[in-house]
């Protein structure tokens, strides 16, 4: 499928369109799993079930299905050779946010893994075949 410059335009304010919402309900689960607390495998898994009815939780998967909404019809768009690896982008968005917002250790070796991901999108980008 040759993507034309319209539907690539369109395609990609899509994809953007899936991202934002997905790494935001990402970002709003971990919160919400702060406040909650740890999952005790050995504890009463409906009195935990019960829990997960939050504010943040229900916030959180509904973001998801935004996100798949618009990702649905990105599909329509875009190829799904191109935009799957573009979606990656979110590691790095979410990388950044536990970093920035949950004060998380970042190793060396995962901001190795993040750039080399990061990269390979930078290298799909330029596939002549979408311009």
């Amino acid at each position: 499928m040759n993507v034309g410059g319209n539907n690539l335009r369109t395609g990609l304010l899509l994809l953007l369109a899936a991202i934002i919402p997905s790494v935001a309900a990402q970002l709003i689960l971990k919160e919400a799993m702060i406040e909650i607390g740890a999952f005790d495998t050995q504890g009463n898994i409906w009195e935990y079930a019960i829990k997960l009815i939050h504010p943040m939780v229900i916030l959180g998967l509904g973001l998801f299905g935004t996100g798949t909404i618009f990702w649905i019809v990105c599909l329509s768009k875009l190829e799904l050779s191109f935009a799957y690896p573009v979606a990656t982008i979110q590691y790095f968005l979410i990388f950044l946010g536990a970093w920035f917002y949950f004060d998380e250790r970042i190793p060396l070796i995962r901001l190795l893994g993040l750039f080399i991901i990061v990269f390979g999108v930078i290298i799909i980008s330029f596939d002549k075949e979408l311009k």
